[in-house]
């Protein structure tokens, strides 16, 4: 058995008998880790009210080889954010980056800049300062980079070529999930030719995600319009790489596709 300490953040947790806790969290050095909190709903336990969402903890735990679940032997709350609660945008931004940190990151394996990019999102979160939907989307644009799944916003992803736009639709480029981003015509071509779904983006919304990626904290936020196009496109591609919808993108992406065409797209001849 081995006993190993680390920053954490809890993911989820979960009921566990009628006084313990099953709580997975994600450890600066370590990775995932799922952890036992024994007695943690009793007043006298050690890590009694430690186990919130949103905080940074400090904890200490022990591991056997025989079972997935390490014992929870130490916790104390490094960085207490009380803030991310205080507004429901901000709540549901905060749970949206716990979840999506649960989906990408693997037991015990270390993540230690999507660790310190989770806790600086939550720290702008508990401030208030800055729009929900901007830290969010921010934050997840900063993921698919650590992902490697950055798509390609300036040049097309297959030849790297200046992609153009789609005649007959101003201010539109052909645009692949599949493919890796923006498509100059003859890659759309060649893409719809192999069975890649091809639509069409608005370049603005592009730019304005990668203006968003190159500074996640802007001296000035978006309009709320404008920011609700990019968090509609950063969302939607990467539910596509992750191949599943998040239950904290449902309620945004259940209206349909803010960035599509108002009238159809016409074939390329």
């Amino acid at each position: 058995m081995s006993v190993r300490s680390d920053r954490a953040l809890v993911l989820s947790r979960y009921a566990y008998g009628e006084s313990s806790l099953v709580a997975h969290v994600f450890t600066h050095h370590a990775g995932r880790i799922n952890l036992l909190a024994k007695g943690a709903y009793r007043p006298t336990s050690r890590y009694f009210a430690v186990l919130d969402l949103f905080d940074t903890l400090d904890l200490e735990w022990q591991s056997t080889p025989r079972s997935d679940l390490a014992l929870l032997r130490r916790g104390d709350v490094a960085t207490r954010r009380a803030g991310v609660s205080a507004g429901l945008a901000r709540y549901r931004a905060g749970l949206a980056i716990l979840e999506l940190c649960e989906l990408v990151t693997r037991p015990e394996a270390a993540e230690p800049r999507l660790f310190e990019r989770t806790e600086a999102a939550l720290d702008d979160l508990a401030a208030g300062a800055r729009p929900a939907d901007l830290v969010l989307t921010a934050w997840e644009l900063g993921l698919l980079e650590l992902l490697g799944l950055f798509p390609a916003l300036d040049r097309c992803a297959a030849c790297g070529r200046p992609p153009g736009l789609v005649r007959g639709f101003a201010g539109r480029t052909a645009f692949s999930a599949g493919a890796g981003g923006r498509l100059c015509a003859a890659c759309a071509r060649d893409a719809r030719a192999s069975g890649r779904r091809v639509g069409t983006l608005p370049i603005s919304v592009l730019d304005a995600a990668r203006a968003l990626w190159q500074d996640p904290r802007p001296a000035a936020a978006p309009p709320p319009e404008r920011l609700a196009l990019v968090r509609d496109f950063v969302e939607r591609f990467l539910d596509y790489h992750l191949e599943t919808r998040p239950k904290s993108h449902r309620l945004f992406l259940s209206v349909p596709n803010r960035n599509a065409p108002t009238r159809p797209v016409r074939p390329e001849r």
